[in-house]
Order: structure tokens, then C-alpha cells, then sequence
């Protein structure tokens, strides 16, 4: 039987797992949840500035902060207590960050945490089940689409529509593919539009991840822009063949490298990293010189504001 309303939780840290609540079929996980907070929003700030000659405030900005889960959960199994409790004494390390993957009613979503404190809970009897009070922070509050969604720009489409054989020289080839067989060759296209779609489903603006390399000979100061707002990226370097140019949007940790070496100071002083829009987005990129010879992988995750 498939449960329409149910927490299916896993906990994982430094490569040890702990499991909670009940997956979709019904199936119980190690741990019963018996009550949990923070999954639904993180703390908000607000903040207001004051005119004498104004009655009220004036809103000056809006932040949301970290996110803070409270969780309570019984151990299912109250076989070999002992070796139970050092298990779970050596999962709670607080030198570790951990992730959390939550579904809830057939959304699944994961977000990282610090731990903040956790102990056991008290016990009535010796024997009994053990129980345990966790809380742990989450300095980025948003949950992540379990999925890094990617898209190459300048891909290849391979085109065949007919009965085709290819050989790597000419060569007798039986009837009745005797007038089809040519030398072997690649049989496509490449998108040289430069023009990409992009959707966020997402409830805040997602950073964005491109890679360029310089696929099939040199390009100058690689580009890329998000269409119809203005902003962009423009990065002054000049890119031999197989070259690697990643630029990370992500406010929390920008970065600019070509072939793993920091370039950040080689950006356009025009330049503005720009997050993917919730909705619909188009990217078009480009270079001064030989934007053809590039390939341009773009990389993103939505984010969620509670689950």
C-alpha cells in the first residue's frame, strides 16, 4: 500500500547513515520520528529604518537566514542497546558536516547542516528503546533539487534518417547497401545559435555553473550573457585548444579558474555573475574571437525555500 502523507529522512555524515519516518510503501526506517521542526521555512530577517515625521517603519531589507531543523526520533529495535549507542554517539561528530535528504509525500529534496547538539533522550526504563533529541544548523538555508541539471550550448546532433552504412574505407559491401557505404565520418550538426533555454522551478534565483573549453582550437575573451537583462559575463583571456574555463556564480564561493589556476582578476570590470531567474531564462554566449571553436556546459540546481 503507497502512502499518500509520510517524512521518509536520511541523515548522512562522514559516511555513516541514520534513517527516520517511513518511506512511500509503507516501510518503517530504523528510527520513528515523533516529532520534527524546520522543514517548512528558515528564520527570516526584516529590516525596517524609522522617520520621525512618518508614522510606522520603512522596510530597508529582507534576508532569510539559516535554517534550523529540531528532530525527534525512537529507535525502532531495542536489541543490543550497547553497541546501538555507540554507533549513534560516533555519527553525531561535530567536526563533520552531514546532509540531510527528506521526502515528504512523494518531494524529495536535500540540504547540508552543521550539528548544533544532539543527546539521548531519557529513558524509564534501562532496556527501553533509545530515543534521541538532534539539532542541527543549516547556514545555507535552501534545499536542493536532488539533480545538477546540465546543458552543452554548442552540441552536437547526430542526424541518420535513411539506411546507412559506414565504413572506414571504401570497401565491397554487399546488396542492397552497396550505393550507401561511404568513408567513415562523424554525421551531424552542431548548435551554433548561441541561444539557450534554461526553466528554474525553483522558489529563489539559482546559481549557475558554466564550464567553456576550447574544443576545437583558440578563443578569445569567452562571454556569456543572460538574455534580455543586461547582465553578464566576460572574461578577458585568451584560450588555446583544450583549454578549461569555469565560472561559478554562486555568491557564497565565485569563482573564475582556467585549467584549475585562479583568474578571477582577468574578469570584464563591467562583468555582474548573475543567478538563473525563477521561471524562464535564456542564455546566449559568445567571445571576441572564434566563439565556434568553444563548447559551453552550463550547470545549475534549482533551490527551495522548505519542503
Amino acid at each position: 500500500m503507497k502512502l499518500k502523507d509520510y517524512i521518509d529522512l536520511e541523515m548522512e555524515c562522514n559516511g555513516r547513515v541514520l534513517q527516520f519516518g517511513r518511506s512511500a510503501s509503507g516501510e518503517r526506517r530504523e528510527f520513528g520520528i515523533t516529532k520534527i521542526e524546520g522543514l517548512e521555512s528558515s528564520e527570516l530577517e526584516v529590516t525596517t529604518t524609522d522617520n520621525a515625521l512618518v508614522d510606522g517603519a520603512t522596510v530597508a531589507g529582507k534576508r532569510i537566514g539559516k535554517r534550523v531543523i529540531h528532530l525527534e526520533a525512537t529507535l525502532r529495535d531495542d536489541r543490543n542497546n550497547a553497541m546501538q549507542r555507540q554507533r549513534i554517539i560516533k555519527f553525531f561528530n561535530p567536526k563533520h558536516t552531514g546532509t540531510i535528504t527528506v521526502e515528504h509525500s512523494g518531494t524529495k529534496r536535500r540540504v547540508s547542516y552543521e550539528l548544533e547538539g544532539w543527546t539521548f533522550a531519557v529513558r524509564k526504563a534501562v532496556y527501553g528503546q533509545l530515543s534521541i533529541v538532534v539539532d542541527v544548523t543549516c547556514p545555507d538555508p535552501f534545499f536542493r533539487n536532488l539533480d545538477d541539471f546540465g546543458r552543452n550550448m554548442a552540441e552536437v546532433s547526430r542526424q541518420i534518417a535513411f539506411p546507412w552504412r559506414v565504413v572506414k574505407t571504401k570497401a565491397a559491401v554487399p546488396e542492397p547497401y552497396g550505393t550507401l557505404a561511404l568513408p567513415g565520418q562523424i554525421t551531424g550538426y552542431r548548435s551554433l545559435t548561441r541561444r539557450v533555454y534554461l526553466p528554474n522551478d525553483g522558489d529563489v534565483p539559482a546559481p549557475l555553473r558554466i564550464v567553456f573549453t576550447a574544443e576545437r582550437g583558440p578563443c578569445t575573451n569567452p562571454k556569456i550573457m543572460l538574455d534580455g537583462t543586461g547582465k553578464f559575463v566576460r572574461v578577458r583571456v585568451g584560450m588555446e585548444k583544450g583549454d578549461v574555463l569555469i565560472v561559478d556564480t554562486d555568491k557564497r564561493h565565485q569563482i573564475i579558474e582556467l585549467n584549475g589556476v585562479n583568474v578571477y582578476q582577468k574578469i570584464d570590470r563591467l562583468s555582474k555573475p548573475f543567478e538563473l531567474e525563477v521561471g524562464n531564462n535564456y542564455l546566449v554566449y559568445g567571445a571576441d574571437e572564434d566563439y565556434s571553436n568553444l563548447d559551453v556546459w552550463l550547470y545549475y540546481t534549482p533551490r527551495y525555500l522548505g519542503i
